[in-house]
């Protein structure tokens, strides 16, 4: 059935009910109007983006002032370098991008035309899409779900999140995890810093009993001692000429910090050796890395060499065990794993397409639930006010199967008194599809008793 088929059906069952037949076409809805509203770096430049960015120590203030619209029941707000999103059931969406201007004393015409406004399916395709990282800068980064997860979190310990947008979030995270586990799109590296990690993974079976030795102390190795570090790498030998660097290495990795002219003296200690310096000529030759080799008895060695001009003579990969990678091999590597992602991506998209589905499918089922219960609960206070009047007869002796045939008859009457005045109004609305739908739910009826 349509969805528009679906809605209709669900009016009807309202209408023949008592609770909902008496009132306006326009009033019978009882459905959450989900929002996604905000700006990402598609949409935005930098300092517009910055403008609207949300601090941690702030966002409850801020998520109670949004819920304390009118308009907003529930809401929730991701705030990350890419994007400022706000999740919200709402009864009129067109106040959260005025307000969001408000809130950071921003003129609206400076903010609105950077943002977007997703509704109902619209806006669960949307937030699904960037739970899992469809929408991402880096295509198919995972650090994004659990930014979703944590701005979910905080706004339920503010209390801006309760059953609407709940269930919301639960099946968010559900359909991206299992989209993500589904179509691979994480599985390839795209950054040099997985990279590396990855290939070191193939030539080790395990991170956690590696020495890594850092040669550099930059932006590039600093990401890459963060990331292998993640993977469960524990010790770190730390080579670099910036003394300030060298107690960051020591402070968030535990590195033992060596004299840059020593590295010959300490290669024979490293599984793994990263450099990243600015040293105009190579410093590491094959020499040195035979004589380290042998120190070691000859375990396989993984060299990263991610400066230019390069650390590491070229000649070193020649060496047996001993494993050579330069920049060019990693961006080789990362434009494969690119591609790989964005082949990924096509199918992703499909099974989101795939998960909204299920999800208004589901969110049908709980407003005809919702209806039914409310129809139910009615007719069960029907039920047991004629049963008490039948009782009352039976208790003061009146004949038993006089008082069956007229409690039969009541609450006959009862029963179909409400539904035939909803009949009756959504005939002098000149509603014929109404009409139908209620014959034809009628018969369902019918044919399931006689089954």
């Amino acid at each position: 059935m349509l969805a528009a088929e679906y809605e209709t059906t669900l009016i009807c069952i309202q209408l023949l009910s008592p609770i909902y037949y008496n009132q306006p076409f326009d009033q019978l809805k009882i459905t959450m109007v989900f929002v996604a509203c905000g700006l990402n770096h598609k949409t935005a430049p930098l300092n517009i983006r910055e403008k609207v960015s949300l601090p941690v120590y702030l966002q409850e203030t801020v998520l109670n002032n949004l819920v304390n619209l009118a308009e907003v029941n529930e809401a929730a707000i991701l705030s990350t370098c890419n994007r400022t999103e706000i999740y919200c059931d709402a009864e009129d969406p067109s106040v959260i991008a005025e307000w969001l201007a408000k809130e950071h004393n921003l003129p609206p015409q400076s903010l609105i035309p950077y943002l977007y406004l997703h509704t109902d399916h619209h806006g669960i395709r949307h937030t699904i899409k960037v739970a899992s990282g469809l929408d991402s800068m880096m295509l198919g980064e995972p650090q994004i779900l659990g930014q979703m997860k944590q701005a979910y979190l905080q706004a339920c310990n503010a209390g801006t999140v309760k059953s609407n947008l709940r269930s919301v979030f639960e099946y968010v995270f559900s359909a991206s995890k299992k989209i993500r586990s589904i179509s691979g799109i994480g599985n390839n590296p795209v950054s040099v810093a997985y990279t590396t990690a990855q290939l070191v993974g193939q030539i080790f079976p395990n991170y956690q009993d590696l020495n890594a030795f850092i040669i550099g102390s930059g932006e590039t190795s600093t990401l890459v001692a963060k990331y292998i570090k993640n993977l469960g790498v524990k010790n770190f030998m730390l080579a670099c000429r910036t003394p300030e660097n060298a107690q960051h290495f020591v402070t968030n990795f535990s590195a033992k910090i060596l004299p840059i002219n020593d590295i010959s003296q300490h290669l024979a200690k490293a599984d793994i050796v990263i450099s990243a310096t600015t040293c105009p000529l190579p410093f590491i030759n094959k020499n040195m890395v035979e004589t380290a080799l042998s120190q070691r008895d000859f375990k396989p060695m993984c060299f990263i060499d991610l400066a230019v001009p390069r650390d590491i003579e070229d000649n070193v990969s020649e060496i047996p065990n001993v494993h050579l990678y330069n920049i060019d091999d990693l961006e080789k590597v990362i434009a494969e794993g690119m591609n790989e992602r964005r082949r990924s991506a096509e199918k992703a998209e499909i099974l989101i397409d795939n998960e909204v589905e299920n999800y208004i499918r589901w969110h049908r089922s709980l407003k005809a639930k919702n209806i039914i219960c409310d129809y139910r609960k009615q007719m069960k206070i029907i039920a047991e006010k004629e049963l008490n009047i039948a009782k009352l007869k039976l208790t003061n002796g009146k004949c038993q199967y006089n008082v069956l045939e007229e409690f039969s008859e009541r609450l006959i009457n009862k029963l179909s008194h409400d539904p035939t005045i909803g009949l009756r109004h959504i005939a002098s609305n000149n509603r014929e599809d109404l009409l139908d739908l209620a014959q034809y739910i009628l018969e369902q009826s019918n044919n399931e008793e006689i089954t």
